[in-house]
Order: C-alpha cells, then structure tokens, then sequence
C-alpha cells in the first residue's frame, strides 16, 4: 500500500524540472512540453490539497477495488490519510501510522533510490532521465478535457510497463494516473476537490506519536 501513496504523490511534488528533449530526438517533444509546463504550475502553486479515489484492478482475476482518502502536499512534503492509514514525509523522514494496530513506522528513503515509486521527491528531476515520453492527444473524460502522456521507463526491470497521465488542459494538474503493472494488477488515482495555495505550517509534516496513547513505534531508520 505504500508504493501506492508514493504514487500518488510522486506526480504533484512541486519541484523544479528540465526537460531536454532537444538533446534525445527520441522523446516527444510536445509531451516534454506538456510536463515542463505541468511541473512549472505545480512548482508555483507552493502547496497541493485534493480528495482521491484508488482504484487497484486485477485484470487476470477480473476484481476491483477502490479506496478513498485525502493528500496535502507543500515542496517536497507531504501527508496523506486513507482507510485509517496516515504517510507523513517532511522531505527526509517518513512515518507511516496504521490505525488498526496504533502502530508507527519510522524510515529515510534512500534519495539516490532510482525507484521513483520510491523516492517521490525526485519524480519532476527523473521524467527524461528514467522515462521515455509519448504524447497521445487531447481526450475527454465526464465533461473534462485532458492531456493524455504515456510514460514509459527505461529500465524495463521495473514492476510497471508503463504510466499513464491525463493532465488537465485548462488546470495542468495531473488528475488521473494509472501504473500499469506487469503482474496484471493496475492502480488508478483520481484526483478532485483540488485546491492551491494553502497557507500549511511545517508542523503538519512531522508525525508526534505523543498525541497517541500507547502507539507502537517502529523506528527503521539506519537499517539495512
């Protein structure tokens, strides 16, 4: 479930972003301006707040499920709840709370990770190092017009064949995403209710286990 937060936030991390399709004539050139153009809004609108919906479709078993939650996201910071799970990230440290257990893990991802699922921090720095992008043109889905972006990585031992994006023509913001898996198994995130600009303090991105009585604190960090 964790690799699915981090793709959710992956793409809305407000950071900076070079594209250099100029320099692999293999790239898109219009889907590379597309997602410079993308990561420009995001960059400048310094915090992210939106209701997703999860949707993890078997497509060998023919079974769907869906979940929904909340994401808040500042820089290179973020939180996220969902079905009595909390990820907290303040750019360094994560602590992912279950409810269920009233249990704590604490852990630093790896920033030289070139997993993006992995390391979100770095998703708008890695599009033309680690993906090879295609535009596919402009679609409409219930009323909204989007971008449509194959993403496809160039280190085909990754658990994905490809990622799906569809970028709001008039907001630029990814509101759909779907990985597609090589097991069969795809995860889509729908993003609404997405609001810009709010004022969140530092404190939002640190988890405090003394707010939790009798939490069990697993601390990770420096383990190997």
């Amino acid at each position: 479930m964790n690799r699915v937060f981090v793709l959710l936030s992956a793409f809305l991390l407000p950071l900076p972003v070079s594209f250099s399709q100029q320099d692999d004539p293999a790239q898109d050139p219009y889907a590379g301006e597309i997602l410079e153009r993308s990561a420009a809004k995001i960059s400048k609108s310094g915090s992210i707040e939106a209701d997703f919906e999860l949707v993890i479709e078997d497509r060998k078993e023919d079974l769907k499920h869906a979940t929904t939650g909340n994401i808040l996201i500042r820089q290179d910071r973020y939180k996220l709840n969902s079905s009595g799970n909390t990820v907290i990230f303040d750019g360094k440290t994560m602590w992912t709370y279950t409810s269920e257990f009233n249990e704590v893990i604490i852990t630093e991802p790896d920033p030289s990770d070139d997993d993006f699922l992995a390391n979100p921090a770095s998703i708008f720095t890695w599009y033309d190092r680690d993906f090879k992008y295609r535009y596919l043109g402009e679609t409409r889905i219930q009323g909204v017009h989007y971008h449509e972006i194959d993403l496809f990585p160039k280190n085909l031992n990754q658990p994905y064949s490809r990622i799906k994006l569809f970028i709001n023509r008039d907001t630029l913001i990814p509101e759909i995403i779907t990985s597609i898996g090589k097991d069969g198994v795809d995860y889509t995130v729908n993003l609404t209710n997405i609001l810009t600009g709010k004022d969140v303090p530092d404190d939002t991105f640190v988890f405090d286990p003394e707010q939790y009585r009798k939490i069990e604190v697993v601390d990770m960090r420096g383990a190997k």
